[in-house]
């Protein structure tokens, strides 16, 4: 058991560290574990698809191991909708649209489809970032009943990154009024987004459908018309 609990917590921080990765000197100092039982229980985790290592960096991101065990989290029928409705969504709006699933206040994507002439990295199996400055990580912010929004980092990552804790709020208070959060170019500053929420049967927020692409692809009205679709979706997917 005792094992079992230290890889539990190697992978939590993994997941917590700077951009998602980090060295087994890093995550032995972040768990209390010294860097051989660290070191050896990476290795363990890598070779069953949980972590994945950089030789470059050699820091240690979460495995697609993890993202196939969280989408058996999710009953085979809203998987099977998800993914006809990523990739009809990413047909129809030639946009990267992805499915985030929230873990307490953390989100990781396990669906997700580009276009065929996407030059972006694949963000399936990673979280969207920081929350302030991303659609997805409004929308948690938004509707989420488990964080402290005092106790969010407000860090400036581009020119329009949201940096006052007045202008979060009023920012906030307009993903409730209408359904969904943008992103313009916050977290990268040619890159925006639009991200809606997928609630439960409770009302509880479960995860986040977005779509994202190039600011350059159209006018800046174009990204409100792709909230209203997104929502649909999210309907869709959600859908018993």
């Amino acid at each position: 058991m005792q094992s079992v609990d230290r890889a539990a917590a190697l992978l939590r921080a993994i997941a917590a560290a700077d951009g998602g990765e980090a060295t087994a000197v890093e995550l032995a100092k972040a768990t209390g574990l010294n860097r051989a039982t660290a070191w050896r229980i990476l290795q363990t985790l890598e070779l069953q698809g949980l972590a994945a290592h950089d030789p470059r960096t050699r820091k240690y991101s979460i495995g697609m191991g993890v993202v196939d065990l969280a989408r058996a989290v999710i009953p085979d029928t809203l998987l099977a909708r998800a993914q006809r409705v990523v990739r009809e969504l990413s047909l129809q709006t030639r946009e990267t649209v992805a499915l985030a699933l929230l873990d307490e206040t953390e989100l990781r994507y396990v669906v997700e489809k580009q276009p065929p002439d996407s030059t972006e990295p694949s963000w399936l199996g990673e979280g969207p970032g920081p929350l302030h400055a991303t659609s997805s990580g409004k929308v948690v912010l938004a509707y989420s009943e488990n964080i402290d929004l005092e106790a969010v980092p407000l860090d400036q990552l581009t020119d329009t990154t949201i940096t006052s804790r007045e202008a979060l709020y009023d920012e906030l208070a307009l993903v409730r009024l209408r359904g969904y959060a943008l992103c313009r170019g916050e977290h990268t500053s040619d890159i925006w987004g639009v991200s809606v929420p997928l609630m439960d049967r409770d009302k509880q927020l479960i995860g986040t459908l977005s779509l994202w692409g190039p600011e350059t692809r159209g006018e800046r009205e174009r990204f409100d018309a792709l909230g209203s679709l997104a929502r649909e979706a999210a309907k869709n997917i959600v859908a018993s």
